[in-house]
């Protein structure tokens, strides 16, 4: 059964996805209007890196640019971001590259385990080749990438039952999977993906709905997750990509110094972002452990059956989907990680 998200694009006709390209109107340095949206909680590298852009483009348009902040999903939720940034309800926004793949298969690499581990240098490679095509992939559906940003390392592992320390522990867990190749891993193993949205993921846990849950390790804190789960894996193995997004019709209305002045207020963020992620990272499995839940860092041993595991199945699974563009885009990563995926 599709997911909510993807029966809303499903749903959206073509002038609806492109009504904010055919209405944008060029806008005066003096009295331009931001509507800018993300769906993470506050307190997280998401939203901190959401926080700073507005407070740059205020700074260094000297005012000129107000910029409305929409934090939390107060504007649109994970599932109804990428309509609110194509129909230009969101002028700008900061959402998962891969809630995009059930329209672009391709862009789900990022959640491909083990492909890269270091943030770092993933963010020299989106700023080269590998950005410029997805760049493009984004532009067919009306959207332009104007910066990088990273919510944190996925994917770890939060349930009610027992500790998870090798693939093999999954067997017989009801679990929310994030995108689909994380499902079909899942499935794999024995568990049952299940798709809920992250807001439902804590009264899911609590009522037994669910077992537990896959995410990155920020949002299992942030959303407090680990209040009702207490049995967490932390895996530090992808770091999921949420570019700095805009409105492509609404972008090419703007004049070029307002233009300048959000993509330099975004650059600026970049890199203290990739900082928070491995600040962040560390600091909720402590935060965690102090609240008493079990939370389990794979061994060396450990994470190699992870990898064993998860790599070539998600590979398989991610170009059956994706074709020659995902082998495109997947070839742009490794060469930037200086490693070679398995084919």
């Amino acid at each position: 059964m599709p997911s909510r998200f993807q029966r809303t694009i499903v749903g959206l006709t073509a002038a609806t996805l492109f009504a904010g390209v055919a209405s944008a109107v060029p806008a005066r340095a003096s009295d331009l209007s931001i509507r800018f949206a993300w769906y993470m909680p506050p307190k997280t590298a998401t939203a901190d890196q959401g926080e700073a852009i507005a407070k740059n483009i205020a700074d260094m348009s000297n005012g000129s640019i107000d910029v409305s902040t929409y934090p939390s999903g107060s504007l649109a939720k994970e599932s109804t971001m990428a309509q609110a940034l194509a129909n230009n309800t969101a002028n700008m926004g900061i959402m998962a590259m891969h809630w995009w793949s059930s329209m672009e298969p391709s862009l789900e690499w990022d959640t491909i385990p083990f492909l890269a581990d270091d943030a770092g240098q993933l963010l020299d490679a989106l700023h080269g080749k590998l950005g410029d095509d997805i760049n493009k992939i984004f532009n067919k559906h009306g959207v332009q990438i104007v910066g990088w940003g990273y919510y944190g390392y996925a994917e770890s592992y939060v349930n009610t039952k027992h500790p998870i320390k090798t693939p093999d522990d999954l067997d017989g867990l009801r679990m929310r999977s994030e995108g689909s190749l994380s499902a079909e891993f899942l499935k794999a193993k024995g568990a049952s993906p299940v798709a809920v949205d992250s807001s439902e993921v804590y009264t899911a846990l609590q009522r037994g709905t669910l077992d537990g849950a896959v995410s990155g390790l920020s949002s299992i804190v942030s959303r407090k997750w680990y209040e009702v789960g207490h049995n967490i894996t932390a895996i530090h193995y992808v770091p999921l990509v949420y570019p700095v997004q805009v409105n492509l019709g609404w972008w090419q209305g703007l004049t070029d110094e307002q233009r300048d002045i959000i993509s330099k207020a975004v650059a600026k963020t970049e890199k203290p972002n990739v900082d928070a992620i491995e600040k962040e990272f560390k600091d909720d499995i402590e935060l965690a452990k102090k609240a008493g839940d079990d939370v389990y860092v794979p061994t060396e041993d450990d994470l190699a059956k992870w990898k064993d595991a998860t790599l070539d199945m998600a590979l398989k699974s991610y170009y059956a989907k994706a074709g020659d563009t995902g082998k495109s885009l997947v070839a742009d990563v490794q060469s930037a990680m200086g490693g070679k995926a398995t084919q």
